[in-house]
């Protein structure tokens, strides 16, 4: 066993460090960005987000399922990239030297509707896959999508 207490993992990523870091859904108050380290307990089914409860991990940063339903995530630039379902938007949390999570940022807000995953490409670049003829999504001309999208 790695970790367990985890309830919907939808994206992994590694930093340059070898930090793993996981993107989850929740049941339903809060969706989760995970730092996941060897032998952790993340809280599932006992706790969704933070809790006081003892020996738990809580997650370095979590947001409404309205705000997010993260999907894939990805490392590049200082920065976890997680893209986001129902929120429709790239969120960037960057880190710090020691792996501390600083505020996240929410880039391309309902500009593409749903974002499914986002991978790390060469010189700062992403790659960002659309997802709304899924089914929950509201579908246009030109979807689902592959972008390419440079990062500063």
């Amino acid at each position: 066993m790695y970790s367990l207490g985890h309830r919907n993992v939808q994206g992994l990523t590694w930093d340059d460090d070898g930090r793993l870091w996981a993107s989850e859904f929740g049941q339903a108050t809060w969706d989760e960005l995970n730092l996941i380290r060897p032998g952790q307990n993340y809280g599932w089914p006992e706790a969704e987000g933070r809790s006081d409860r003892p020996g738990l991990t809580g997650p370095v940063r979590q947001w409404s399922p309205a705000d997010a339903s993260p999907s894939g995530i990805a490392h590049a630039k200082g920065a976890i990239w997680m893209a986001g379902l129902r929120g429709q938007s790239l969120w960037r949390i960057p880190l710090d030297a020691s792996g501390q999570a600083g505020e996240p940022e929410a880039f391309l807000r309902g500009s593409y509707g749903r974002l499914r995953s986002v991978v790390a490409a060469a010189d700062d670049r992403l790659w960002l896959i659309t997802s709304n003829t899924d089914g929950p999504g509201s579908p246009a001309d030109g979807d689902d999508r592959i972008l390419l999208l440079q990062v500063s």
